[in-house]
């Protein structure tokens, strides 16, 4: 407990002594004061200043991630010191807040229930191991919300939520922006290029306005595959969007918009017993994501309140296919040579419809409040295949089953296929939700709310194949027998909410706060006993938790410096665990206790008109708090075990400095520098599967030209290659060299230009 102390007290001086932060402050142009920044994340009919929220929030401007050529969720987490993203290859990525998680990635799971909820404005767009990678969203903003926010946000932000604001249509003015990018990555890597661009386009003065946004792009590959010397995980990505705003009356606003995106690359792996950067595949390793997102919003002024409605209908279909030789070989051939090409697929049809209405007080009496009703129905078809070259004739020979074949002994979906399944899963829920803050003496701020919910999944499972029967076909029983599982699982409860904020001026407040967040239960996949040797449990509950924070928000030095501070602890029972079975197959159970401990710092100081410097840290301890028996003896979690995937320590710093040339252009130079400690895959190592995740240090610089309507920029990114592995995956095959290590894009140096019309 000691040492836990001193590392509070060290990170405060810390972050006091340094006056910064990275992300929270976008200074004002040509004073020295920060400028203040509006938020929507109360829900509130009108943005507020982040200052007045009392809740840690995070404001991200996109300028600051697109003078480095930057922008998807990884980037954003540099700028976030509670947030961190385990990322595999393009959208195949899981993003932890404040130590709560369990697992990595799995893109198979059945329940791929998430823990921070990914928002673009009002549409939730959230999978725990997919997160779509949009570069082409135009945004106003970004606010990250740290900790659980189950009253307002719901099931999916547990751990907390990533809204993406957008641009919205101006209806007055024809203008547009052009971008080009183009840089050079380091290593086995080479050029990436890409192109963005955007008009608005103002269709009726006033009344109906247009903007479109397109974005095209090719980046290197960096990860060479030692069987051919190709890179494996170049990327394409082709997205665009059209939104749509029409202005009906003064007191009817209605929005619209299309995203659509294609992205096309490959697996960011290595193996830990080769060169850096290199991976053996026999076979090509893709992902492909296509991605159609339409959202309808609708904002009436009913005079007293606000009427707010957001329709929103997702459809997605992505397709990860890697090179499986070691575990096709090891599992089914005991390791012997020769290696089988085996290429593992996994197919994610998602369709999610949802609804949100919104009912917002207006005026300034001292009962401000917020009521409304979400619904939400979705879909979500998964397909597994192994399709493996020659296996049929090898496993025929080696079993003495003459004329074997996968499909008509044991079901697969093709020949050659020792495994093929189907998890098809159907949700629905409904919630109905409420907040009110009632001001008294003009000075405390008594916030209540509360969520009601309700949700059902219907599980429809069936496995075949070698390795996904129940029992396997042999010589005298020449048809195996699939593995089947049918079930509905239903969830219902209460989130409260309850806060207090005492502004002691316009420039200081201080805060508390209690929260409950929550996640909705549901089915595990089949889990063979005659390959596993366990009998699983089909079903597994919901979990939830209790979030404890206070904080304190201050503006110091006439609007120079801002100063926030929070400190948390979380207690999460019942926690979904996840159990990984030597066999790879998996399944989820309510196993324990966890608790989370925290301290976050945000400071920034406007040190001349010129000049910003900015630092911003967090420091976590998530843990076991005591021993978790899950009926596995190998899986137990020892008392005390730290949680995997969430790193202890994390701070990101910043400098800026713009100088004033010729009439009103300027050069701006910037640096940011983002460290996160290592992390493990794993609570212990007495549990397997554990394996370091090691620290990275991240450095970007840029510095840039504005003359006009024209802006010209050289930067760089990674620039120390101090960010190398982004996620591991523990061997527990002996004939693979080593851990699978994903890794990040090294050192990358480019140029970009953007003109404005």
């Amino acid at each position: 407990m000691g040492k836990q102390v001193k590392a509070y007290r060290a990170l405060a001086l810390w972050s006091m002594g340094a006056l910064a932060a990275a992300q929270a402050a976008e200074m004002e142009a040509g004073t020295g004061k920060i400028e203040r920044v509006e938020v929507t994340a109360t829900r509130a009919a009108g943005a507020v200043d982040v200052q007045q929220v009392p809740a840690a929030i995070t404001v991200l401007k996109p300028e600051g991630l697109a003078r480095y050529g930057q922008g998807n969720l990884a980037d954003i987490a540099n700028l976030v010191p509670a947030m961190s993203v385990q990322q595999q290859a393009p959208g195949v990525n899981n993003i932890t807040m404040r130590g709560l998680v369990v697992r990595g990635i799995v893109p198979s799971e059945v329940q791929d229930a998430s823990l921070v909820a990914v928002y673009i404005d009002d549409m939730p767009v959230t999978l725990k191991s997919s997160n779509p990678d949009l570069k082409v969203l135009d945004l106003e903003r970004v606010e990250v919300l740290q900790g659980p926010q189950g009253t307002l946000f719901g099931a999916g932000a547990m751990a907390g939520a990533v809204r993406q604001i957008t641009q919205k249509p101006e209806l007055g003015e024809l203008f547009g922006t052009v971008e080009a990018v183009g840089s050079d990555t380091s290593g086995y890597g080479g050029v990436n290029r890409n192109l963005r661009g955007m008009v608005n386009l103002p269709l009726k003065a006033d009344v109906l306005g247009l903007r479109l946004t397109g974005y095209t792009g090719n980046d290197s590959g960096y990860i060479r595959n030692q069987v051919n010397g190709k890179t494996t995980n170049d990327v394409s990505t082709n997205q665009a969007r059209a939104a749509l705003r029409l202005r009906a009356s003064p007191d009817l606003t209605v929005d619209a918009s299309i995203t659509a995106s294609n992205i096309k690359g490959g697996v960011n792996d290595a193996y830990a017993g080769l060169a850096p950067f290199t991976t053996i595949a026999l076979l090509p390793q893709t992902s492909n994501d296509n991605l159609q997102l339409y959202n309808l919003g609708v904002s009436y002024d009913m005079g007293g309140a606000q009427l707010v409605s957001s329709t929103s209908y997702l459809h997605r279909d992505t397709l990860y296919v890697t090179s499986a030789q070691y575990p096709a070989t090891a599992f089914i051939f005991g390791g012997k040579n020769p290696l089988m090409q085996a290429a593992y697929t996994i197919g994610n049809a998602v369709q999610d419809f949802a609804q949100e209405f919104r009912l917002n007080s207006k005026g300034g009496g001292p009962l401000k409040w917020t009521a409304g009703a979400f619904l939400e129905s979705g879909k979500r078809d998964t397909r597994q295949d192994e399709p493996t070259t020659g296996f049929d004739k090898r496993f025929a020979v080696a079993h003495n089953f003459p004329g074997y074949d996968s499909q008509a002994n044991d079901l697969a979906f093709q020949p050659n296929d020792f495994f093929s399944g189907t998890q098809n899963t159907r949700s629905r829920q409904v919630a109905l939700f409420a907040e009110g803050t009632y001001t008294v003496w003009d000075q405390l701020d008594l916030t209540a709310g509360l969520r009601l919910f309700k949700g059902t999944q219907d599980f429809d499972l069936r496995f075949t194949g070698l390795f996904g029967n129940l029992v396997g076909a042999t010589p005298s029983a020449p048809v195996g027998q699939p593995e089947v599982s049918n079930s509905s699982a239903t969830s219902r409860g209460a989130n409260p909410r309850f806060a207090a904020a005492w502004r002691v001026d316009r420039e200081h407040m201080l805060y508390a706060s209690a929260g409950k967040g929550f996640r909705y239960g549901g089915n595990n996949q089949p889990v063979p006993f005659n390959f596993c040797g366990v009998n699983a449990p089909a079903t597994f509950a919901p979990d939830s938790l209790w979030n404890y924070e206070v904080g304190s928000k201050n503006t110091l030095l006439d609007q120079r410096m801002t100063l926030n501070a929070s400190a948390y602890v979380i207690e999460w029972k019942d926690v979904q665990v996840f159990n990984k079975l030597p066999c790879t197959y998996y399944f989820t159970q309510n196993a324990g206790k966890l608790r989370s401990e925290g301290l976050e710092l945000e400071t920034a100081l406007k040190l001349t008109r010129h000049a910003t410097l900015g630092l911003s840290a967090a420091y976590n301890h998530a843990y076991a708090t005591r021993t978790v028996v899950t009926g596995i003896a190998a899986q137990n979690i020892p008392e005390g075990s730290r949680a995997p995937y969430a790193p202890r320590l994390s701070a990101t710093a910043t400098a800026s400095y713009t100088i004033p040339v010729r009439g009103n252009d300027e050069v701006g130079i910037a640096a940011s520098y983002a460290y996160h400690s290592d992390a493990y895959t794993n609570f212990a190592a007495a549990q397997g599967s554990y394996a370091q995740i090691p620290s990275s240090n991240t450095l970007n610089a840029t510095i840039t030209y504005k003359t006009g309507a024209y802006e010209f920029g050289l930067f760089g990114t990674n620039l120390t290659n101090g960010a190398k592995v982004s996620d591991v995956t523990p061997n527990t095959i002996a004939i693979q060299p080593g851990d699978t290590l994903f890794m990040v894009r090294p050192r990358t140096v480019g140029l970009r230009a953007k003109a404005r019309f």
